[in-house]
C-alpha cells in the first residue's frame, strides 16, 4: 500500500514526533535505512544522520535515506511509531516507501538495538545487504540465559510478557528460513568486555559466532573496541572509511584518513592553505584530479583536514586577515 507523506492527512502526518525520517528523496538513486540504537537516559535519535550527510559528499553521488527509531526501546520488535502500531503494520508501511522511492538497491544499517532492527526488517523486507555493529541475534530470554548474556534480560522479559514469542526474535532463525534469499550481512564486533560484571569476555562474540554460521554473512572483529563498535572507530577515524565500504564497495585504500592517510603531507599542507584561503572546493577537487588524485581521496582528504583542530585553530586565527592577498 503506497504511502505519500508529503501530503497524507491520515495517521502518518499527524504525528507530533513519529520515529521516522525520511531524507533526500530521489527515486532511482540508493536507499540507505537507518535505525537508532537504545539510548536510556533520553528519547534516541536518529542515528548516522549527519554521517550519512559526510559519507554522501565523500562518495561524490547522492543517496535516498530514511532514518528509523524505537523510543519504546523493543529492539523494533512492536513496530515503530508513525509507521505502524505493530511490527507488521510498520512493514507493510516501509514497503509502500521503498516502492514509493524505487531505489536501485537498499541497504539496512544500525549499531546495537539498531543492528538487531536492521537485520530483523532486512530480513522481512528482502533487501541486498545489512551493515551493522554489535547486533544481539537474539531477544528471546531463554537463549540469552544459555548464552549467559543478562544485559538487556528486562527488555526480553517485557517483551515475553506482551505476548512477542522468543522464536520470532531470533534471527538466525529467521534468517535461516528465508534461504539463501536473505540479505547478505556485514557486521562488526568488538572484542573487549564492557563491564567486569559481564565476565571477561565480550558478550557479543557469543552472538557473532552464531552469525558466522550463516553463509553470505561477513564479521569483522575489532580487538580494541567494546560493544560500543561504531563509537570506536569514529574515534580511530575510521568509521567514514568502514561505512563507504560496506555500504557503497568503496575500495579503504581510496579514502585518506589520519589513520590510513593516502595524500603527502604537501597536499595536505596544499588543501590546508587554500580552504583558508577561501578557495572553492570544487576547483580544489578539480585541480587534484589533474593530479592524478581520485575523487573520493581528494573529498576524504578535504573533510580530515577541515575536521583537523591545528587547522581549525589556524582558520579562526587568520579569518580577521585578508589571505587572498597575502
Amino acid at each position: 500500500m503506497p504511502i505519500r507523506l508529503a501530503h497524507d492527512a491520515g495517521r502518518l502526518s499527524s504525528m507530533p514526533d513519529p520515529d521516522f525520517l525520511i531524507e533526500d528523496r530521489a527515486p532511482g538513486r540508493p536507499l540507505v535505512i537507518s535505525f537508532g540504537f537504545a539510548q536510556w537516559e533520553r528519547p534516541p535519535a536518529f542515528d548516522y544522520q549527519g554521517r550519512l550527510k559526510k559519507v554522501e559528499w565523500i562518495l561524490g553521488d547522492s543517496f535516498q535515506k530514511i532514518h528509523l527509531r524505537d523510543t519504546r526501546l523493543a529492539w523494533y520488535l512492536k513496530g515503530i511509531q508513525g509507521l505502524g502500531p505493530d511490527l507488521p503494520s510498520t512493514l507493510d508501511s516501509l514497503r509502500g516507501l521503498i516502492d514509493e522511492l524505487r531505489p536501485a538497491r537498499t541497504v539496512m544499517l544500525g549499531q546495537s538495538m539498531g543492528g538487531y532492527g536492521a537485520i530483523l526488517y532486512g530480513q522481512a523486507l528482502g533487501v541486498e545487504r545489512v551493515v551493522a555493529f554489535g547486533p544481539l541475534s537474539t531477544m528471546d530470554l531463554a537463549s540469552a540465559l544459555r548464552l549467559g548474556d543478562r544485559r538487556w534480560m528486562s527488555v526480553m522479559q517485557a517483551l515475553q510478557d506482551q505476548g512477542i514469542p522468543g522464536a520470532s526474535t531470533d534471527l538466525l532463525g529467521l534468517l535461516a528460513d528465508r534461504g539463501a534469499g536473505h540479505p547478505k550481512l556485514r557486521l562488526h564486533y568488538g572484542c573487549l568486555p564492557d563491564a567486569p560484571e559481564h565476565g571477561p569476555e565480550n558478550l557479543d562474540l557469543f552472538h557473532a559466532r552464531r552469525f558466522q554460521a550463516l553463509a553470505g554473512t561477513s564479521v569483522r572483529l575489532h580487538p580494541g573496541a567494546a560493544h560500543a563498535v561504531s563509537e570506536h572507530l569514529r574515534a580511530r577515524c575510521e568509521l567514514d572509511t568502514v561505512l563507504l565500504e560496506e555500504l557503497f564497495d568503496v575500495a579503504a585504500d581510496l579514502v585518506h584518513s589520519r589513520r590510513q592517510p593516502q595524500l603527502t603531507d604537501d597536499w595536505i599542507q596544499w588543501i590546508a592553505e587554500n580552504r583558508i584561503r577561501n578557495a572553492d572546493m570544487a576547483g580544489m577537487i578539480q585541480a587534484m584530479a589533474a593530479n592524478g588524485i581520485a575523487g573520493i581521496t581528494a573529498r576524504s582528504a578535504i573533510a580530515t583536514v577541515l575536521r583537523d583542530p591545528i587547522y581549525r585553530w589556524a582558520a579562526r586565527t587568520f579569518s580577521s586577515i585578508d589571505v587572498s592577498r597575502a
